[in-house]
């Protein structure tokens, strides 16, 4: 099973038929900021309070650390030496928060984490403190926790925690080689990198299509924007593989595609989204750090509807830097089928509604049985991927298969569940599911409020759904299973 994104991490392709409280995300209590990359601490500032994008505060647009010859450039995911950071140390915050915080801060990451002087600054939740005593909560919390999943080794967890336990000392005598890593190729991401001719593209745009969308200066610390566009499929039409457009990457935290075939959307319009579009429209793919290309087995294509019905592309923008030219094109672009394959893939509703989540529970477990009675009369199934949906309460999720011999297999495993960066977990190789076995997914939760919480589609409220991607969906009589809705 490999993560391919952080809500989702890589391009989820997914039909949620009802999920309502993911048009935002609450502040985070760990840190009291909206959840995204790491929310340490915010990028230096120059004399005029604005950040200037190279972490160095002077507003030149230059990192200025006078390395000479052979020091990094904008956009390098870290420093050449140790820059007064131990290389054990250098070298895990390289490869656990690289991605995001490197020596140019993406995805919304608030800044860099590199450098020594990138650790001492005071954070942005608490002045008092410096940003390198945050991480260490951040890298231990229960909610909340950095990086996205816990995907981060024992080796460089200990790494950094042990520096911080040490007082987080300076090195300046540290002389290490690159980052592991550093200076590979780029992965092969993005339209370009498709086998196919990429025909079907859907961006972010400003109100009437034409220009890029603006991301505001103020204001999108935590900004969901949708935009629409009428159905460019025929009826009957599969996507093979999409890639994600990924534009001004400093402000886009992950996007959603989502299907709407009612809730009055005009075409080429831009709009701050709400909770009708989770409780109305189904899901088709999405994007977040770390996630890829996708391309299906040769013989399967995925549904995508027909005409007379409305795309919503759904873009979550963290411009905490305050960046005043973020214009963004962001998107998805599909390749689709000359002739339909024999295979559809859809997406098949694990999980329950059937949830009493008590006042004050800690680690509470509530698990939905999709039975044998329902598999029995399914074809060979086979599951592509899958993308586990909790809300703010959720912990933990997996899904476990139980074939009809008592054997088991797991379908999904996330240990450490975040609301705000939920993914696409692809099956490699396919998970095959035979007629007469049984898929158990469990929700876990923690409940620190003095109230019971049930189902509902509020942020308020939980959720426990799979949304699996699985051939041949059309040979099902129910597209739900262990859900009552």
């Amino acid at each position: 099973m490999k993560r391919m994104s952080t809500w989702t991490g890589a391009l989820a392709i997914l039909l949620i038929p009802a999920v309502g409280g993911c048009g935002g995300v609450q502040d985070d209590a760990a840190c009291g900021l909206p959840g995204r990359c790491a929310p340490w601490g915010v990028e230096p500032q120059d004399d005029e309070g604005e950040a200037d994008g190279d972490g160095d505060g002077d507003g030149d647009g230059d990192d200025d650390d006078d390395d000479g010859p052979g020091d990094d450039g904008p956009g390098d995911d870290g420093p050449a030496a140790g820059d007064g950071l131990p290389c054990d140390v250098r070298d895990a915050f390289t490869t656990a928060c690289g991605e995001c915080h490197g020596s140019s801060p993406s995805f919304g990451a608030p800044m860099p984490l590199t450098d020594y002087d990138d650790l001492q600054v005071p954070a942005a939740s608490d002045p008092t403190r410096a940003v390198y005593e945050l991480v260490a909560e951040r890298i231990t919390a229960d909610a909340g926790r950095m990086p996205p999943d816990g995907d981060i080794s024992e080796a460089d967890a200990a790494a950094i925690l042990g520096w911080i336990d040490a007082g987080a000392p300076e090195d300046p005598e540290a002389a290490c080689g690159d980052p592991e890593g550093e200076g590979d190729d780029e992965p092969d991401v993005g339209p370009d990198a498709l086998p196919c001719d990429a025909s079907y593209v859907m961006t972010a745009h400003a109100s009437g299509g034409g220009d890029p969308y603006a991301v505001p200066t103020q204001g999108a610390d935590d900004l969901y924007m949708c935009f629409a566009f009428a159905s460019p499929f025929a009826d009957g039409m599969q996507a093979t593989a999409w890639a994600p457009i990924i534009d001004d990457e400093r402000v886009v935290h992950h996007w959603i595609l989502y299907r709407a075939k009612g809730g009055g959307y005009t075409d080429g319009t831009a709009f701050p989204c709400d909770l009708s579009l989770q409780i109305s429209a189904e899901f088709v793919a999405g994007w977040a750090p770390g996630g890829g290309n996708v391309v299906l087995p040769d013989d399967v294509g995925l549904e995508l509807g027909g005409p007379g019905e409305t795309y919503v592309l759904q873009v979550h923008y963290n411009n905490t830097a305050h960046h005043p030219d973020a214009f963004d094109r962001s998107g998805v672009a599909f390749c689709a089928a000359e002739v339909p394959r024999p295979n559809t893939a859809g997406v098949l509703t694990l999980g329950t509604t059937s949830l009493d989540i008590p006042a004050g529970a800690v680690g509470h477990e509530e698990t939905g049985t999709c039975g044998w009675l329902s598999t029995i009369f399914w074809p060979e199934l086979h599951i592509v991927a899958s993308s586990p949906h909790m809300h703010g309460l959720g912990r933990a999720f997996r899904t476990v298969l139980e074939r009809g011999d008592g054997s088991t297999e797991l379908v999904t495993d996330v240990p450490v569940f975040d609301f705000s960066s939920q993914g696409m977990y692809m099956a490699e190789p396919e998970i095959v599911v035979q007629p007469g076995d049984r898929l158990h997914s469990t929700c876990v939760y923690d409940n620190p409020g003095s109230q019971a919480v049930g189902f509902g589609e509020g942020t308020g409220d939980e959720m426990c759904f799979n949304f699996v991607i699985a051939y041949p969906i059309d040979q099902l009589g129910s597209r739900n299973c262990g859900i009552v809705f």
